[in-house]
């Protein structure tokens, strides 16, 4: 797996989760909160769009840097909070309804991207092979 798979998959899964709570807030918060809970408010779920959009857009324009050790560290940072709070609310979530596939599949794919993160955080850049532009 390369930094910039990494970087494209998370900013495509990013932005179309943003898109969807962006256009479809209430749809996807009655979804999400089943029919034991209260859904949560279309404008909160807009503003989460804004910050997965934000993420995303970041990630996009960040596909191409060099990724690993000191290099782009704020924005492998940025991204393993991100995808490991994510993968936390996930599972606890998907503790409290068991029988919810799709929290899981969510806690998982949340889980995939906060390890791949965490690997870019800690590997070292390859060095670039000579005669690349």
């Amino acid at each position: 797996m390369t930094p910039r798979l990494v970087m494209v998959m998370s900013a495509m899964v990013l932005g179309t989760a943003g898109l969807a709570l962006l256009f479809a807030p209430s749809e996807l918060g009655r979804l999400a909160a089943g029919t034991d809970s209260a859904a949560a408010s279309p404008a909160s779920l807009q503003l989460w769009a804004a910050a997965l959009l934000g993420l995303g857009a970041t990630n996009w324009i960040g596909r191409g840097l060099t990724l690993g050790g000191i290099y782009g560290r704020a924005l492998v940072t940025g991204n393993v909070v991100h995808w490991t709070v994510g993968t936390l609310i996930g599972v606890r979530a998907a503790l409290d309804r068991p029988s919810s596939a799709l929290l899981w599949v969510g806690a998982a794919l949340y889980g995939v991207f906060a390890l791949s993160f965490y690997w870019l955080l800690r590997r070292h850049p390859l060095p670039a092979s000579s005669g690349a532009p």
